[in-house]
């Protein structure tokens, strides 16, 4: 009989906010061993230390409040799964353990409950074209997940900022700025175009149906 001893982190990462699921095994975590778990952005999103075997101690960095949150459970909790971790200052979700498809199933009826909240909540009513911008979005993420979002700094990691008539890329290291602006269907059209979104280094560009800077978006 087969023991699946790996248990699975969906840590939500405090500086990109990407939420994604990383594996690691109990055997890993020898006594006293620590092992990161990185974002893909490179950051570290959090520590896993074994202490005695039987307890695991996890440091996570909050998305939320901006500290060093620190866990701990017990080799039953882990195999049990379905642990919620939560920011001790505002009670938000900022990781999930358990096993894989549990974690899967969990984030998706973790994104499904807010995505309800924030429709209650008028969310969608703060940028001046809701459909355009989650459209802009989607395109960025593609993108993103291709590698074709980035600065040519060559350091740093591209966080994303939303506004009522604008995504904001901004470098983590320079912090230099791209504006996309997202209100009409000629703003999108010029961004659905383009095949990479390239930041340069200490500038502040931007690109709508009238301003295209293709020095910014390369084909």
């Amino acid at each position: 009989m087969l023991i699946n001893t790996n248990i699975a982190f969906a840590i939500r990462c405090d500086v990109c906010n990407r939420l994604e699921i990383r594996n690691i095994s109990i055997f890993d975590l020898a006594k006293g061993k620590s092992i990161k778990l990185s974002c893909t952005c490179c950051h570290t999103n959090a520590i896993v230390k074994s202490e005695n075997n039987k307890t695991f101690r996890i440091e996570v960095p909050c998305f939320a409040c901006q500290d060093t949150h620190v866990f701990t459970y017990n080799v039953k909790q882990f195999f049990k799964g379905n642990i919620v971790a939560r920011c001790i200052e505002t009670g938000m979700e900022i990781g999930f353990i358990g096993k894989y498809k549990d974690i899967q199933r969990i984030i998706a009826e973790y994104e499904t409950n807010s995505f309800d909240a924030i429709n209650e909540l008028g969310f969608f009513d703060y940028f001046d074209n809701c459909d355009i911008v989650m459209k802009a979005i989607n395109k960025i993420r593609e993108l993103e997940l291709e590698d074709k979002v980035y600065c040519d700094c060559d350091m740093g990691n591209v966080k994303i900022d939303l506004f009522p008539d604008r995504i904001e890329l901004t470098c983590i290291n320079c912090n230099s700025v791209q504006m996309i602006y997202a209100q009409n269907e000629d703003d999108l059209k010029n961004l659905l175009g383009k095949e990479r979104i390239v930041l340069h280094n200490n500038s502040l560009r931007c690109i709508d149906a009238i301003n295209l800077n293709n020095d910014n978006y390369n084909k």
